[in-house]
């Protein structure tokens, strides 16, 4: 593997900041990628094996401190980003334009669902969709009818959850209540359905064809609401109605699928997650508890707000295990710009709590570097609009299992730093604890 420099600006042919002019790269080729292919193989016989940690550790041995990784297989070159400097160029682009545009991968991906989503526009049709899903989705506010949506979330999680399968169902309610007005469990069925082909090239290609009707289906249920519902629904689709009024039916519509898998996909790992590491760890569990009643009434939306002990919880759980593992930048000479973010929110130079759970960095004046680099909702002009409303979503529902429904839960690989690079999924079990006389 070696290490040079290129001059080629890996900038879109737009109005987007280029990266830097000097890219220094690291390549690997066949003989490196089938090494590692050797190794995670082999690891499958061990049960304790993280081969989320030894793609980490063969991608940073193969760095070699360089700013990103070549990779070429296939005719077919993919770089991977492997400095924070180097991420932050690349993130940062301009919001005329929405920096660099969507990898292939990415493209190829969302195209199966919705050609003409938020996440994989560019140019000016990417300014007139992130002005819409930013009006619909309230960001980097309060949302203007956070108190309706609070109702549906509290319904959602009205009882027990007991493990992640639990959490996704209660998130599904929430999420058609308050995407649409009311929980129907089919439609959450065919979102999952749908994002898990989105997610599998596999998947698409061969079975591709058999999920048109549930396609159809969604389609169905959010144009009859795009048609229909006004400002006393309070619902995402009524708001999208007034904020996309100039926009086409079958372009707005493409929005919204997006806003619902959020909830049942990375929303809900991010939920169930943190209840697990909350609950792992007494004193954690003692503060978080203590956050949720001093915050307010559970059923008013203004305590929500107040509630910052539970979102630096959320934040750190974020950082450490990100739902979201990656994503897909493209450069003008047509690479896929990968971002994996366990190589850079774990990056040890960050600091040497940067395997800890440490909540309180949320809470300084300012971010230390684990924090800074965290990407659990991106950074820049691509950073998720929906971030505060899920945020809002997570803590109602982490605040009522904790407080309300008295969860508790005990991981042992969750109990002490420092933490491991997978999240131990098998280990989400929750029961309740009885009541203090």
């Amino acid at each position: 593997m070696a290490a040079r420099n290129v001059g080629e600006s890996t900038a879109a042919a737009n109005e987007s900041t280029p990266p830097g002019d000097n890219v220094r790269l690291a390549d690997a080729g066949l003989l490196d990628v089938a090494k590692l292919v050797g190794t995670l193989g082999a690891g499958k016989l061990n049960a304790g094996f993280d081969a989320q940690a030894a793609g980490c550790k063969w991608a940073r041995a193969a760095l070699a401190g360089q700013d990103a990784l070549r990779i070429g297989l296939a005719g077919k070159s993919v770089d991977v980003v492997g400095s924070r400097e180097y991420s932050d160029d690349i993130l940062a682009g301009s919001r005329l334009s929405g920096g660099l545009p969507p990898g292939a991968l990415k493209t190829e991906a969302m195209r199966f669902l919705a050609p003409h989503a938020l996440t994989i526009a560019s140019g000016e049709v990417w300014s007139r969709l992130r002005r819409l899903n930013e009006a619909v989705l309230g960001t980097n506010a309060t949302h203007p009818w956070a108190q309706t949506f609070l109702g549906h979330v509290r319904n959602a999680f009205d009882r027990a959850v007991s493990d992640r399968k639990d959490v996704r169902r209660s998130m599904g309610h929430a999420m058609t209540g308050i995407v649409l007005g009311a929980p129907d469990d089919a439609l959450v069925h065919d979102v999952n359905a749908l994002f898990a082909a989105v997610q599998s090239p596999l998947r698409r290609k061969l079975l591709g064809f058999l999920y048109g009707s549930r396609r159809n289906r969604l389609y169905k249920a959010i144009t009859r609401g795009l048609e229909t519902q006004g400002p006393a629904e309070q619902t995402l689709i009524a708001l999208a109605r007034m904020e996309g009024a100039d926009i086409e039916r079958d372009v707005l519509a493409q929005q919204v699928p997006h806003w619902m898998f959020t909830f049942t996909g990375s929303g809900t790992d991010l939920l169930a997650r943190t209840m697990a590491m909350v609950t792992s760890r007494p004193t954690v569990l003692r503060r978080a508890l203590e956050d949720s009643a001093q915050a307010g009434p559970l059923d008013q939306a203004a305590s929500m707000d107040r509630m910052h002990y539970l979102n630096a919880c959320l934040l750190e759980t974020g950082r450490l295990f990100t739902p979201v593992t990656r994503t897909v930048h493209r450069s003008a000479g047509g690479n896929d710009i990968v971002h994996y973010f366990p190589l850079l929110q774990r990056d040890e130079t960050l600091g040497p709590s940067v395997h800890d759970f440490r909540p309180e960095r949320w809470l300084a004046d300012g971010l230390d570097a684990a924090a800074a680099a965290s990407n659990l909702f991106l950074r820049g002009p691509r950073a998720c609009p929906g971030r505060d409303l899920i945020l809002f979503v997570c803590r109602a529902a982490l605040a009522s299992q904790l407080q309300e429904q008295r969860v508790r839960g005990k991981s042992v690989r969750l109990a002490r730093d420092p933490l491991p690079l997978s999240f131990p999924e098998r280990e989400i079990r929750f029961t309740v604890a009885e009541a203090t006389p």
